[in-house]
């Protein structure tokens, strides 16, 4: 995927009851608040402002719905693990993102996001055991790799591998800076979207 695409919000949901019927696969992105989500999804559909980007992190506080060529719908799940963050918020957004992935039967692919220079964190891998359980398929992919020397990427890649031995999943490298690893994030996108249809 080159150039910019056409990609639109189409709304943003802050419970189950508001999530939209749309009759595209969906993919959905999530990780920690501070890693980079919205600047990947911009990166991805080649349009700087699609998804708002903050320098403070839990500023995504909806299930947000993004329709990307009449095709397929990115959706964008608030972050976690931010401690400035209420308790009592984070607790809705929890409830939020687990009522998206139950009841979605459209969702083909979570994205999940990880920092390559902290690997996965407690948080990482209690969502990629409920994933597991779920039955719900996801790639990893660590972002920010524009800010590690290549020496630090392949001990942070290699690390990863490591912390989802047993897992199936595909591991990604990505800059949403440099667009580094979007070409090959589309090709696993394609591929699941592709599925069952």
């Amino acid at each position: 995927m080159k150039g910019q695409l056409d990609a639109r919000f189409i709304c943003g949901a802050s419970s189950a009851a508001q999530f939209p019927r749309l009759p595209y696969p969906e993919v959905a992105f999530c990780g920690r608040s501070n890693v980079g989500k919205s600047s990947l999804l911009n990166r991805l559909v080649g349009v700087r402002k699609l998804a708002r980007v903050s320098k403070t992190p839990g500023r995504t506080q909806q299930v947000n719905f993004f329709l990307v060529d009449n095709w397929v719908t990115f959706v964008d799940l608030p972050g976690y693990g931010f401690a400035q963050v209420p308790v009592a918020m984070q607790r809705q957004w929890a409830r939020l993102v687990e009522s998206y992935f139950q009841q979605r039967s459209q969702l083909k692919l979570v994205v999940v996001l990880v920092d390559l220079r902290r690997g996965l964190e407690e948080e990482d891998r209690k969502l990629l055991d409920w994933l597991d359980a779920l039955g719900r398929p996801f790639v990893l992919v660590a972002t920010k790799a524009d800010k590690t020397s290549q020496s630090e990427r392949v001990r942070g890649m290699r690390r990863l591998q490591e912390q989802l031995a047993g897992r199936s999943a595909e591991v990604l490298l990505s800059s949403a800076k440099t667009g580094e690893g979007i070409p090959d994030l589309w090709r696993v996108i394609k591929r699941y979207c592709a599925k069952g249809e």
